[in-house]
């Protein structure tokens, strides 16, 4: 068996965001060894500056005691000092190194679980969350845990182990001294029992407007030829400012309560810090304590103030990345998990016949039935095309016959095979999907094309391109298939896209095409570029076609007219236009509102 990786160890179910504590914990599980390295070599390369108040208490006694060997004891404290401040550049170093390894290979394990969760995730979960707000989880979210653990394993540290060394010393010394110093650390939790709701709430508040600023903008990037066709480039700067505003006043009332915590400790402890120096002149008044000690005494007790504010300090991070822990439990703990593994996998190759078996579909939320009832068989190398007006079922139709949604009745057969009872990735592989806008990426032509597929020859690549009515077009290009598309490939005319993901379809030899309507909005010339890339894309294979266009679906095998979620009519073109039913309905408001 398979030893999972240290992200998978996140994704089943180890990681619990209603724990932040425990699970950032979990988070270092395979780096604890180093952790532990880490955390030793720290205490070994602070040892200078703890033990720095004791080494001057002790000079100071024998400067006071005076003696023919007081000088000789000052060179050995000197010298003894001196070898503790040598190690720390060695020690400092290696300690970075464990540190940051631990930290970037957490970072690492945390982004490759969210990512991988995120594709196995439904559609259903996308279509509630926005693409912007989950790239905020993957970026800003883990950098806020990443943080976290920065502030711990150094201030956090430092603050403990000051705490210890001063306890210690002041117990071997001076234990009523002890008592005193003791009662410092209770005053700090109690000052952060006052903020602790309060920064909980300013946090996740922050979080969410961060959020929604994040979705904001990618909108308002997405709809720049929108907004300026129609001169609203004034409205859509006011809506966005609005937004930052929002979150300007977010970060000053954080801000402000951030300070305000902070000048709260700072005035508290500093108050106890005056208390401890006429306590100790008291001690050394009543002839408990030595000068020295007094010295000591006080600067440990300054430390120990340090020490303390420094743990507060880590609060606010604290708040912040349990916040952020809570946010990617949005994703890593999320219901809608496509399951997979385990199951068997698809025939390979397909025979392509697909059976709808009373198959009814409700979308969450209280929306209304998309399907129902629907009993439809699909035979293998059959083209069947859906019609209806908007919102009659056609793309939910196709969507669960992908595997993108499952019936909330009935069943889907693919040959002969529950879809739900099968790797519905091994399914995936043997299907052709081109749909109505065309998705690139940041790339050349080849890797848009041969996306996800390896050793593709370039004499394969260039009768895919031919058959796709691309060849000619790629061969003008400055660097052929290997000339860079831009984001999004927008320098390309819409029928060139389409044409790209015919194309794309076409190098995976599929046993299923599905077609979202592949020629809307082109003209007339890119149309019939694109119908005959189509006719050979779908040439002896099972197609599925969601059909606005009529014009479209002359060579379907059969036409199925879909109203509001029921099959009502199916038949051929010329079967259904004989009958004058729905679909001659539908077909005659088109041609006339072709000619109008």
């Amino acid at each position: 068996m398979n030893t999972p990786a240290p992200w998978e160890k996140l994704l089943d179910g180890r990681f619990d965001s209603k724990h932040p504590r425990r699970t950032l914990w979990g988070l270092f599980s395979d780096q604890r060894g180093r952790v532990a390295a880490a955390v030793a070599l720290y205490i070994i390369k602070q040892s200078p500056g703890s033990l720095l108040p004791l080494a001057v208490g002790m000079i100071v006694d024998a400067l006071t005691n005076g003696g023919d060997g007081a000088f000789h004891k000052i060179l050995w404290i000197a010298g003894i000092y001196f070898l503790l401040l040598l190690q720390n550049p060695f020690v400092h170093t290696a300690f970075v190194r464990l540190m940051s390894g631990s930290l970037r290979q957490m970072q690492f394990n945390l982004r490759s679980a969210l990512v991988e969760r995120l594709q196995q995730l439904s559609i259903t979960f996308f279509e509630e969350k926005q693409s912007s707000a989950l790239q905020t989880k993957i970026l800003r979210d883990v950098d806020a845990i990443d943080g976290l653990c920065r502030h711990l394993l150094n201030t956090g540290l430092n603050g403990l182990l000051v705490i210890t060394y001063v306890t210690i010393i002041a117990l071997v010394k001076q234990p009523l001294l002890a008592l005193y110093f003791l009662v410092t650390v209770p005053a700090g939790v109690a000052l952060l029992k006052l903020f602790d709701r309060r920064f909980k709430e300013q946090y996740k508040a922050m979080r969410v407007e961060t959020e929604q600023m994040n979705a904001r903008v990618g909108e308002m990037l997405q709809m720049l030829p929108v907004t300026r066709a129609h001169g609203l480039e004034d409205y859509e700067a006011r809506d966005v400012r609005s937004v930052f505003s929002r979150i300007r006043k977010r970060g000053m009332e954080v801000d402000t309560l951030t300070e305000f915590f902070a000048s709260s400790s700072w005035f508290t402890f500093m108050l106890f810090q005056l208390a401890c120096l006429v306590f100790s002149a008291w001690l050394v008044v009543q002839h408990r304590i030595s000068v020295g000690d007094a010295v000591m005494y006080h600067t440990y007790f300054g430390m120990l103030i340090g020490a303390v504010q420094q743990f507060l300090s880590v609060f606010p991070a604290l708040a912040q990345g349990a916040d952020a822990i809570r946010s990617l439990g949005e994703v890593l703990e999320a219901e809608h998990v496509e399951r997979n593994d385990g199951k068997p996998s698809a025939p390979v190759p397909l025979r392509g016949e697909i059976f709808f078996e009373n198959v009814t579909f409700n979308y969450p939320r209280g929306r209304e039935v998309a399907l129902k009832e629907i009993s439809l068989n699909i035979k293998a190398g059959e083209t069947i095309a859906f019609v209806g007006e908007s919102g009659a079922g056609k793309s939910t139709l196709v969507n669960l016959a992908i595997g993108f949604r499952q019936p909330t009745t009935g069943k889907i057969l693919l040959d002969g095979r529950d879809l739900r009872e099968i790797d519905l990735r091994t399914y995936r592989r043997q299907i052709g999907v081109v749909p109505q806008t065309t998705l690139l990426f940041n790339g050349t032509l080849r890797e848009n094309v041969t996306y996800g597929l390896e050793k593709i020859s370039d004499d394969a690549l260039w009768k895919i391109l031919a058959d796709a009515n691309l060849a000619e077009f790629v061969r003008a290009l400055p660097k052929g298939f290997d000339t860079p598309l831009g984001e999004s490939g927008t320098q390309l005319s819409g029928g060139q896209r389409q044409r790209l993901a015919i194309a794309r379809a076409l190098v995976r030899d599929p046993r299923l095409v599905i077609l979202d309507e592949a020629t809307s909005a082109l003209d007339t010339e890119s149309e019939r570029l694109v119908q005959e890339a189509l006719v050979r894309l779908t040439k002896n294979r099972t197609t599925l076609i969601v059909a606005h266009r009529f014009s479209t679906i002359r060579h379907a095998h059969r036409i199925v007219v879909l109203l509001q979620g029921r099959i009502v009519e199916q038949g051929t073109q010329a079967e259904l236009m004989q009958r004058g039913g729905h679909f001659f309905r539908l077909a005659t408001l088109q041609m006339v509102g072709a000619e109008k």
